[in-house]
């Protein structure tokens, strides 16, 4: 029923985000660079919108989300064909994870991925999971944790909460802040342990520091407020 129900759920939504991209003269919903470089472009799945990324020059383009109905065979022959080439699938879930560990692992290969991108010297990424808010900001987060000098209470705000991460969204179902808060909340906080810990860092990015990750499942804190939209 719990499937059902969340499969309704999310159908009735546009799956669309309900935030304007802040990069100037591009419609891509809630897309926006991730740093002065202007090499790294988050955002929600660009659909219709591949048009925005040719603008924006992207050569790469990853994935941060796992197969639903095709969408991510359909979006990637989509790219294909409008010439971008180097694209990257990581199957990264919202909710009820097979393991920690796996995510763990799967966050620091999108790390490095990132990472990659940003030493080039001519390539741009754009990543994104569905509409550019939970997962997103996740990634987006943990990335600047590791590259800036943003505090954890600084970036959980900036790349999650004003991009409708959790109850950031007003739109978004409560059952769906609900199993956000459960599970991926969690997993940021024992990634973020694991970045002040120093065993994440830009320039060392293990999957063996996901080895027993300590997961707080009954972390509660911090929570978005809802944002208000024009």
């Amino acid at each position: 029923m719990k499937i059902i129900l969340l499969l309704i759920s999310l159908n009735t939504l546009a799956l669309k985000s309900p935030f304007p991209s802040s990069i100037g003269g591009i419609k891509l919903p809630n897309s926006h660079f991730l740093d002065d470089s202007e090499k790294i472009i988050r955002g929600m799945a660009p659909n219709k919108y591949i048009n925005d990324l040719l603008k924006l020059g992207v050569t790469d383009v990853l994935i941060f989300k796992n197969q639903v109905r095709s969408e991510v065979d359909k979006e990637i022959e989509l790219l294909e064909q409008n010439g971008i080439e180097n694209i990257y699938q990581i199957p990264f879930l919202w909710h009820d994870y097979p393991s920690y560990e796996e995510t763990c692992a799967q966050t620091i290969e999108a790390l490095k991925i990132i990472r990659e991108i940003k030493q080039s010297s001519s390539r741009v990424l754009f990543y994104h999971c569905t509409v550019g808010e939970d997962r997103t900001g996740y990634l987006s987060a943990i990335w600047k944790l590791i590259s800036s000098t943003e505090s954890l209470e600084d970036v959980f705000q900036t790349q999650m909460c004003e991009k409708g991460y959790a109850r950031g969204n007003p739109h978004k179902p409560e059952f769906v802040v609900k199993e956000v808060r459960n599970d991926l909340t969690p997993l940021f906080l024992a990634m973020t342990e694991l970045v002040f810990q120093g065993k994440i860092r830009e320039n060392y990015l293990s999957t063996r520091v996901c080895k027993n990750l300590n997961i707080d499942f009954e972390a509660s804190t911090p929570k978005c407020k809802k944002q208000k939209l024009d």
